[in-house]
């Protein structure tokens, strides 16, 4: 029978530390970041550190709207719902900057926006939607990104965890990073969600989006600020199914998903936790080659909360086994 791996953030958390690349981690020096004064040119110095403080605390209250079932009629069709069903599910009543799940932010600025009008009209709302989830967007990849420090985690691998990983036909991950690439053969590691060293088809003068939009795309690129590659590749920080896997996408990107699409057998997940990755578990429910899926999981609450999403047979395994397997 066919193995087939996914992997999230969880491994990162594991050999690289809580304390440096967990959520709330990211947040943090996000927030440092923020007060230093390293955004303020990517929003062409338009946005004060107050300001851009201010964005997140925006979008911690909107959570907080959220989590109290105040938000239902601001979602666009079924998907949004299901996933404000999740946080009223499995928030607490009051949230914090470094207690919100990364792409959470997203939606909540989705909700925001879709609540929003603008008094000089729609053309200037789009506009500013635009420009603040691409400010979004950067932050928090360059929060992960933690000035490259990420791609040296594999340092901290157990012995074992190439054993382990030469056992899948198919390895999959929704990080950015190049550790399962520095212990791998080249082309083993399919990335679905976008990786740091791979532009933005905005950014990328050989995309079909670049060819299609060349004079607005020129216009980004020539503000581009050096040494910060990684805030304009196509690292992708959204909820949204259609930000991953959109009509603009472009053909390499579309070849991961039907390659994702393609897999049977069994699937192992590994360091992905239930939340804001709906997309992937609602093409998981719909593949039948798709026979069963091991799930190792590091909470109990992960454990619980599983069965919102995946509808496939599930045998539930403790990571920390796992990880104590490759010591």
């Amino acid at each position: 029978m066919e193995r087939n791996l996914l992997v999230g953030n969880g491994i990162n958390i594991q050999f690289g530390g809580v304390d440096v690349y967990s959520g709330s981690a990211i947040m943090n020096r996000v927030i440092e970041n923020i007060r230093v004064g390293k955004y303020t040119p990517l929003t062409e110095n338009s946005l004060s550190i107050d300001e851009q403080l201010g964005l997140l605390d925006g979008m911690v209250k909107e959570i907080d709207l959220i989590k109290a079932g105040k938000c239902r009629s601001k979602a666009d069709g079924l998907f949004m719902l299901m996933e404000l069903e999740r946080i009223t599910r499995t928030y607490p009543d009051n949230s914090s900057i470094i207690s919100v799940l990364l792409e959470d932010y997203f939606l909540a600025f989705e909700i925001f926006n879709n609540g929003f009008k603008a008094k000089d009209g729609e053309e200037r709302s789009e506009s500013y939607r635009k420009i603040i989830f691409r400010l979004l967007s950067q932050m928090l990849v360059d929060g992960i990104y933690n000035d490259g420090a990420i791609n040296d985690v594999y340092k901290n691998f157990y012995m074992g965890m190439n054993t382990y990983l030469s056992g899948f036909s198919n390895i999959f991950t929704t990080n950015y990073d190049y550790n399962l690439e520095n212990i791998l053969s080249a082309g083993k590691v399919c990335h679905l969600h976008g990786e740091f060293g791979k532009l933005a088809p905005e950014y990328d003068v050989t995309s079909l989006y670049y060819s299609a939009h060349k004079a607005e795309c020129d216009a980004m690129i020539y503000k581009k600020i050096p040494n910060m590659d990684h805030v304009y590749s196509d690292a992708i920080m959204s909820w949204s199914w259609l930000d991953k896997y959109g009509k603009l996408i472009e053909p390499n990107s579309k070849s991961k998903e039907e390659l994702f699409k393609s897999i049977s057998g069994q699937l192992e997940i590994v360091g992905l936790a239930p939340a804001n990755d709906e997309h992937l578990f609602l093409l998981i429910n719909n593949n039948p080659k798709i026979k069963s899926v091991v799930y190792y999981y590091h909470k109990d609450e992960d454990r619980d909360e599983l069965p919102h999403h995946l509808k496939k047979p599930v045998t539930y395994k403790k990571v920390a086994n796992l990880w104590t397997s490759m010591k």
